[in-house]
């Protein structure tokens, strides 16, 4: 064996506790600033993005103790995924450190990596947002994430009550994306419109469309004609329709359990027209494609 591994086959050892600590605790994380990813393809995207890695882990077996792919790769050249310490830790150990939905395989690789600093200025820089508000569901989090960064929607604002990014579910769902991803977070949804009016933003709240709108208060970049499954549709307009997408746009994404907040009853609404006899999309599935039609409008 390596003497640059380390063993570890006790829940209660400290290294343990504090992986543990790191996916159960969200203060936790934040105090300590650092976040757990599994899987050695996302930890090596992460690394090449420029991410530190703390510790790295393979997960081991007693009763399959010959090692194996992808943990023997990094085994026989810890330099494949350089990090300040090195383990292997027993299955039961990595199951209860990454939890069991994350369902870890004998010989698999996870990693201790530093949360990048996010500031407001390298957020606001940017001229797509996404907002999330009250997404509670970490798994649609994470893949309106991975989506996001996909199309070129490089940062968002995280509003109270929306699961925390650096959730291991989150995590795992973008990839591990949500760990360099930047975005910021505040108390409420005032805040937020404050800083988006301040930043020249034109929000966009992502709702359904009302059966009984008017055809005169819909304005599509695209089409004239409503219609279902085609394009976006914008309404609620409170000074006139749009005559061109703007060029700094926040689409603010809300989570189906609580709907749209009252503090946004006034601002311009986007929708996506649907065949009858569907009630409503995923947040995640509805966020997605508009992100892709505003792509499409914008360029």
């Amino acid at each position: 064996m390596s003497k640059l591994f380390k063993e570890i086959t006790s829940q209660h050892n400290v290294v343990a506790k504090h992986w543990i600590a790191l996916r159960e605790k969200k203060q936790y994380r934040l105090d300590h600033k650092s976040v757990l990813v599994q899987g050695a393809k996302t930890i090596r995207e992460l690394h090449k993005q420029g991410c530190k890695i703390t510790s790295l882990a393979i997960t081991t077996s007693r009763k399959d103790p010959e090692m194996k792919q992808p943990g023997l790769s990094v085994f026989q050249d810890p330099s494949l995924l350089p990090a300040e310490k090195y383990y292997l830790a027993d299955v039961n150990v990595v199951r209860r450190a990454l939890g069991t939905s994350s369902k870890p395989a004998k010989h698999d690789v996870f990693a201790e990596i530093p949360i990048p600093e996010k500031t407001e200025q390298e957020v606001f820089k940017q001229d797509r947002l996404l907002v999330f508000d009250k997404i509670t569901d970490p798994g649609n989090l994470g893949t309106l994430v991975r989506t996001a960064k996909a199309l070129g929607w490089h940062a968002g604002v995280n509003a109270s009550g929306t699961c925390d990014l650096y959730n291991d579910k989150t995590v795992r769902a973008s990839r591990g994306l949500t760990v360099v991803w930047p975005h910021v977070a505040y108390p409420n949804m005032r805040i937020i419109l404050n800083h988006l009016r301040e930043q020249n933003y034109t929000p966009l709240v992502a709702d359904m469309l009302p059966k009984d709108t008017k055809s005169s208060d819909l304005w599509s970049p695209e089409y004239n004609t409503l219609e279902p499954g085609k394009g976006v549709w914008f309404w609620n307009f409170q000074n006139g329709p749009f005559k061109e997408v703007p060029k700094r746009v926040a689409l603010i994404l809300s989570s189906e359990h609580h709907g749209v907040g009252e503090l946004l009853d006034k601002e311009i609404k986007v929708s996506l027209p649907m065949y009858p006899g569907v009630e409503s999309l995923n947040v995640a599935n509805a966020g997605s494609i508009i992100m892709s039609e505003l792509n499409r409008s914008m360029f």
